[in-house]
């Protein structure tokens, strides 16, 4: 009688256990897609058009590595003075009913440009190099 009454809940907790496992996978791989977006961010040309492709490249790093693992899939690309970010989020798989996870990384860094020896400016500012 006992271990009737002990299987359902060993089985949720079991469950439980599981679903975070996949939380936090899906974490590790939402912060490898944006840290991969931010790099091909970070050393596009000073311009338009970088967010396009670093969008792309993380999308499609999430959908080789786990096309299943994040649902409502966005990813979101900024800049915000010499720094660019990518920022990829949707929801985890559901395991155990009832209980929906959003995750969410967000990867930024300096944008990378030549600075000259000798003279001022950069090339990243726009008419600068």
């Amino acid at each position: 009688m006992e271990w009737a009454l002990l299987t359902p809940v060993l089985i949720l907790l079991m469950l439980v256990v599981v679903q975070f496992t996949m939380v936090f996978h899906a974490r590790h791989v939402a912060l490898a897609a944006a840290q991969s977006g931010a790099r091909v961010a970070r050393t596009a040309p000073v311009g338009g058009g970088w967010e396009g492709e670093a969008t792309a490249k993380a999308t499609r790093d999430v959908r080789e590595i786990g096309p299943e693992l994040l649902s409502d899939l966005t990813v979101r690309a900024g800049e915000s003075g010499d720094q660019r970010w990518v920022e990829v989020s949707g929801h985890a798989v559901t395991v155990v009913p009832f209980m929906k996870f959003r995750v969410s990384q967000r990867s930024q860094g300096p944008i990378e440009c030549f600075r000259p020896d000798v003279g001022e400016g950069l090339a990243c500012e726009p008419g600068g190099g």
